[in-house]
């Protein structure tokens, strides 16, 4: 016999959800894509700091896209941030071995609320 079997009835006083008294604030439901793509221009050691403009400071989703001459990537991080008065996405990826002859590099970025040039600026 399992739990549903059982019979068992949960006390109503398990079973109800809590009464608000404020109004709950609506997050903003707009969710985009995009593919952003650079180079290896702000890289240095093992690792590639970039900046992309997405005018949100909501947490970022971020995938690799492609991978054209640069190293296998160990890890990456991404997080919201203001730069320079610009919000956005910082990205850092650290890689097995120097990333300075990588030719092309792209990742996919979903993020509430993005919207504008997506500009990229090396850190």
């Amino acid at each position: 016999m399992n739990y549903y079997q059982s019979g068992y009835v949960p006390h109503p006083m398990m079973t109800t959800y809590p009464a608000y008294t404020q109004p709950i604030a609506l997050r903003d439901n707009t969710f985009s894509t995009r593919r952003i793509q650079f180079d290896a221009a702000s890289a240095s050691d093992n690792n590639l700091n970039v900046f992309i403009i997405t005018n949100s400071l909501e947490a970022p989703i971020v995938c690799l896209a492609d991978n054209n001459g640069f190293p296998h990537v160990r890890d990456f991080y991404a997080r919201a941030r203001t730069y320079q008065g610009y919000n956005g996405v910082h990205l850092t990826i650290r890689f097995e071995s120097s990333p300075a002859n990588g030719r092309g590099f792209a990742v996919n970025i979903a993020q509430p609320g993005m919207n504008g040039n997506f500009s990229v600026f090396p850190l």
